[in-house]
């Protein structure tokens, strides 16, 4: 006798390949109107050096994009599709098996906040993967103080629901992204939201931990991954919580005006006395809105707990964001009944 569980879930991941084809074949950059690649099922594609060098004129440095923790990124340009090739850093074993991960875990992918992977290259020692190529650079670079277009506060809200979308995505398949950083989101100009750079990912049973080798930005490290190397889906929703602060207050993990503290030090006495108004970037001070502002500092809050166990899932906080981004009054799991907006002296 067949699983109902099972069955529930095939059927439901059989709706969810199709609406992400038929909303992948709708996107379309509204700025620059690149166009996101239709998804296919099957898609993952071999493809030789020659026809990747071709696509990005021999990796030419006038087609440079940025580089990641495992490689360089180039643009290109393939039967007509804008492509990101990424020269996978192999150098030994460890090399390897991030490359290996990588291409399983995201060739399983498939949702409008996360990147595509089209396919990869394998010959002699070259390590090459093929992505969909996102029009408008990484979070990082909009928050930088040398950014050229202030990122407004809807945009700032826009996007950690699209990141939160995209995470939440990976834990109902299972998949722990680890490596979760302003780097690693990517924006179109239209600033939707889409994850990348998976080299770090990991496919775990449901609601489980393991231990591992400590990697990846000290910054956005959660407490017992950094102290033990024990890493879970809470890890990821640690790391969302430290890209929410970075969305407030404009700065990075480790920023130099912080001095020796770190981003989530330096703001847990503010959070803790509910003195939200020295956390506010100031280039957004006079165009924020109080509502959504304090109750995103609340939900930074939860996901930054220092136990596990104590931060919200990622169910949680789309459901969260999406009373935020919708003007409303989130659920229960956010309020203190003895603190409120309307009774703040700091907002």
């Amino acid at each position: 006798m067949s699983n109902p569980h099972t069955k529930v879930k095939q059927e439901k991941q059989q709706m969810s390949y199709h609406e992400a084809h038929q909303r992948a074949a709708k996107s379309v950059c509204s700025v620059c109107h690149n166009r996101r690649p239709q998804y296919e099922r099957n898609r993952k594609k071999e493809f030789s050096y020659a026809e990747l060098c071709a696509a990005t004129q021999g990796f030419s440095l006038k087609n440079y994009l940025s580089e990641g923790g495992f490689g360089s990124v180039y643009k290109g340009e393939l039967c007509g599709q804008k492509i990101a090739v990424k020269q996978h850093t192999y150098s030994n074993q460890k090399g390897e098996k991030e490359f290996k991960s990588e291409v399983d875990v995201l060739s399983k992918a498939m949702h409008e906040n996360v990147v595509m992977l089209l396919g990869s290259c394998s010959e002699r020692n070259l390590r090459l993967l093929v992505y969909e190529y996102i029009c408008n650079a990484s979070l990082d670079q909009h928050l930088s103080q040398h950014s050229r277009k202030l990122l407004d506060w809807p945009d700032r809200v826009k996007v950690a629901d699209g990141v939160a979308k995209g995470l939440l995505y990976l834990h109902e398949n299972n998949i722990i992204h680890r490596d979760l950083t302003a780097n690693n989101i990517l924006l179109t100009h239209d600033y939707d939201a889409l994850l990348g750079d998976f080299g770090l990912a990991r496919t775990v049973i449901e609601d489980s931990s393991y231990s591992t080798e400590c990697v990846g930005n000290t910054g956005y490290m959660a407490p017992e991954y950094a102290e033990f190397g024990k890493v879970s889906i809470k890890t990821d929703v640690y790391s969302f919580g430290v890209v929410l602060l970075q969305l407030i207050t404009g700065m990075k993990p480790i920023d130099k005006r912080l001095g020796e503290r770190t981003l989530v030090g330096w703001a847990r006495p503010f959070i803790k006395e509910r003195n939200y108004v020295n956390l506010i970037d100031e280039r957004i001070i006079n165009s924020h809105d109080v509502h959504q502002l304090f109750w995103m500092v609340r939900l930074a809050e939860k996901c930054l707990s220092r136990e596990p166990k104590r931060r919200l899932n990622m169910i949680q906080v789309v459901d969260a964001l999406t009373h935020i981004v919708e003007g409303k009054t989130p659920d229960c799991i956010l309020r203190d009944y003895n603190y409120s907006p309307a009774r703040s002296n700091s907002i």
